[in-house]
């Protein structure tokens, strides 16, 4: 730009002439004026006899001007500004133009304007006169415009770098922006921009972000608002240089323009997939025992992240009593759906929730042990009908907290049947039995009667499935008999009355006599007195010496039945043999009453008692719950356990009775009255089923009420004269009948 010059206005007009042989820039889109360099922003040299300036020629609103037309007049205005291309050569000279706007060392703007006339100047040839008369004049100016050259090399922006890195798996993360020379080396105080396409902001809101870049890169932090892939670009502020026609053209800083800069592109996901895995924490178990899962969280997949300390509330679903034709793989969830519909999909197949579970995880891979509880909260217990059970486990969205639905787009559920979450519930076996005779003598023929029952139906039947890890089934049950006494002298044979649960080892006082093999089913099975076994062998049980027989029924187990074996002091199971028959044997006549009642009528038994009573004997009576006719007794539940009355062994005879029951169900009512000894010796009983022992209880009949007849009609007659009319012939025809009677 043209110094101004400290002289009196009267020179002014000498400078301007000064100035006309000076260089020009390319003009842009107006006219407009211009003002005379200041003082500081050129130098001057003499050519052909005049004096001219190398530097700024003049100063407008955007900087100042420098020349590139040379050895033409200028003039303080121009009549057009035009863009220049945007070359490097461009963008230096306009970068060296602002940079020292402000700067009042003549020789850098004198380096300026050498830069505008060697690579803009309208007139290479005339250029070329000037610059060697000015270098004649100041030598050292070619080496101040190459520092500058190099030097807006480094400091002018030529690029950008745009980086991403993730911090909260794809949800959250930063961009970083840097602004570079051609060089690659970062440059400071460039503005810039990025812009966010996709689903995902910045911190703070919006999609573009603007700063001032510096010597290093700066990070924007973003947050994924979906998901899918974002792109981000950027833009960087780069100088542009303008032309002013004039009669001598100029150059000019024309500001800065807008210049895509590189991007970069990446995967965002806002939501997560949670997942549960779930191992049952005992593979069998045992009716009445708890039922507990372990239950694992976790995402679904690599680009699944859960919320670091977000909270999902698990729910748990136990089914129990599956048979075993449905062990052929698990049910799983239809895509998308909910675990309601799951569950509502499972019971109309005729599976339905008997236990529930709840667990809480704020970060995947963690555990948690949950024991089923029943809809009313109490602990869930195995059934004693046993049967398989299995796990479902849901995170559902509905159940969650408002923050956790922004993460979840849908229920995650379990499917049904899987096989780490699959478990056997064994069935309780229930054994009742009684000998046929509790007291013997030496030769006579024992026998036993067991009614089984617990056992699934189809017992026996199940192979065992591999794939869940399930044995198959047990098919045998086994009796043992014992004997038990002194084999020297009978006297000393109660010495070795059975007063142990658990049975014996083989010695000298103990011998095991049998042990036989019946199918491990429900059912009444008879032991002894040529019955056959489970291969169809007759079984015969003699009592070879005085003493103690003792029968116990035993099942090993299996992964769907418990084991069970009868207690060998079980009284009900033992004979005692004498040597001799003893004469007064206790006898127990039993009678209900009534024999038919209605449901929720009372009931109860007597027991007559006749004999030798042994002190401290007592009666027992018994009464199971109704069932059909034609099913086996003694399987089922007890309206009366056990209940105990002492009777008098003073008395030859007497007569007890049980209290009084009412049952709520139709059916056969069976009763069983025992004369108990102290020791608990069974002295004399009868067996289900003998007559007199039996209540049949029925549904009450609902009374029929008549319908009302239509009335008669009354043909025209009187009702109260035709009564009258009656009247009079019953007592007609009775005079005539005393006429006739008195003449017989």
């Amino acid at each position: 730009m043209n110094a101004q010059l400290r002289r009196p206005m009267a020179l002014i007009a000498g400078v301007i002439a000064a100035l006309a042989i000076c260089c020009g820039l390319m003009g842009a889109a107006h006219a407009g004026p211009l003002t005379a360099p200041a003082d500081g922003t050129y130098l001057t040299y003499q050519y052909a006899g005049q004096r001219l300036y190398i530097g700024a020629i003049g100063s407008s609103e955007q900087g100042h001007v420098y020349c590139i037309e040379a050895g033409k007049a200028s003039e303080l205005s121009y009549s057009q500004e035009i863009a220049l291309a945007d070359t490097d050569q461009a963008r230096r000279v306009a970068w060296l133009a602002e940079e020292y706007r402000e700067s009042r060392d003549a020789r850098i703007h004198a380096g300026i304007g050498v830069l505008a006339h060697r690579y803009f100047d309208l007139d290479a040839n005339a250029w070329q006169s000037h610059w060697a008369v000015i270098q004649g004049q100041h030598p050292d100016l070619a080496r101040t415009a190459d520092e500058l050259w190099n030097q807006a090399g480094q400091s002018m922006p030529a690029s950008t770098q745009a980086s991403y890195a993730y911090e909260e798996g794809l949800r959250s993360g930063t961009v970083s922006v840097g602004v570079k020379n051609s060089s690659g080396v970062m440059v400071a105080g460039v503005p810039y921009s990025v812009t966010l396409s996709g689903p995902a902001e910045f911190v703070g809101g919006g999609q573009r972000v603007q700063g001032v870049s510096a010597d290093k890169t700066i990070t924007h932090a973003w947050r994924a608002t979906g998901e899918g892939e974002v792109s981000v670009s950027t833009t960087y502020q780069r100088p542009a240089l303008q032309q002013l026609v004039s009669n001598q053209d100029y150059v000019r800083f024309a500001g800065n323009t807008d210049v895509p800069g590189s991007g970069v592109r990446f995967t965002v996901r806002k939501a997560f997939t949670p997942v549960l895995s779930t191992v049952a924490e005992q593979h069998v178990v045992d009716a009445g025992q708890p039922v507990a899962d372990t239950v694992t969280s976790g995402v679904a997949g690599a680009t699944d992240h859960w919320v670091p300390g977000l909270e999902l509330n698990a729910t748990g679903w136990y089914f129990d009593r599956i048979d075993p034709d449905a062990l052929d793989g698990a049910i799983s969830p239809e895509q998308g759906q909910s675990a309601e519909a799951f569950l509502d999909a499972l019971a109309s197949r005729g599976y339905t929730p008997a236990g529930y579970g709840e667990a809480v995880f704020d970060g995947p891979d963690q555990h948690a042990t949950v024991q089923a509880h029943t809809a009313d909260g109490e602990p869930y217990l195995a059934p004693v009908d046993g049967g398989f059970g299995t796990w479902v486990w849901a995170f559902e969205r509905g159940r969650q907290s408002e923050q956790a639905r922004e993460y979840m787009t849908q229920d995650v559920v379990t499917p049904f049947l899987e096989i780490p979450e699959t478990n056997a519930n064994r069935a309780r076996v229930t054994v009742e039995s009684t000998v046929t005779e509790h007291s013997a003598t030496v030769g006579a023929e024992l026998s036993d009667t067991i009614t089984v029952s617990g056992f699934p139906d189809d017992h026996g039947s199940f192979d065992g499935d591999d794939a869940y890890g399930f044995g198959a089934d047990t098919a045998y049950a086994q009796v043992r008999v014992w004997w038990a006494g002194d084999p020297a002298d009978p006297t000393n044979d109660e010495a070795y009355r059975p007063d142990t649960v658990e049975e014996p080892q083989e010695d000298d006082n103990h011998r095991l006599l049998g042990v036989w093999e019946y199918p491990a089913v429900n059912g009444t099975i008879r032991v002894g007195g040529g019955a056959p076994d489970a291969h169809g062998e007759a079984v015969r049980i003699t009592a070879e010496q005085h003493g103690w027989y003792v029968f116990v029924y035993s099942f090993a187990g299996d992964d769907r039945v418990m084991p069970v074996t009868s207690a060998y002091n079980d009284g009900w199971e033992r004979t005692r043999v004498n040597e001799y028959d003893t004469p007064e044997r206790p006898v127990i006549t039993t009678q209900v009453g009534p024999e038919t009642v209605n449901v929720g009528d009372p009931f109860h038994d007597t027991a007559r008692i006749t004999g030798d009573i042994p002190e401290g004997s007592f009666v027992v009576f018994d009464a199971y719950e109704a069932v059909p006719e034609g099913q086996e007794p003694g399987g089922n539940g007890k309206l009366v356990d056990a209940h105990r009355v002492p009777v008098d062994h003073t008395l030859p005879e007497q007569v007890v009775s049980s209290l009084e029951v009412r049952s709520e169900e139709p059916g056969l009512v069976y009763w069983r009255a025992a004369l108990i000894s102290g020791e608990g010796d069974v002295l004399a009983t009868h067996e289900l089923g003998v007559e007199g022992e039996v209540v049949t209880v029925e549904e009450p009949v609902e009374p029929v009420t008549p319908e009302k007849a239509d009335p008669l009609p009354q043909a025209g007659s009187d009702l109260l004269a035709v009564f009258g009319v009656a009247v009079a012939a019953l007592a007609v025809g009775a005079v005539m009948l005393a006429s006739i009677r008195r003449r017989s």
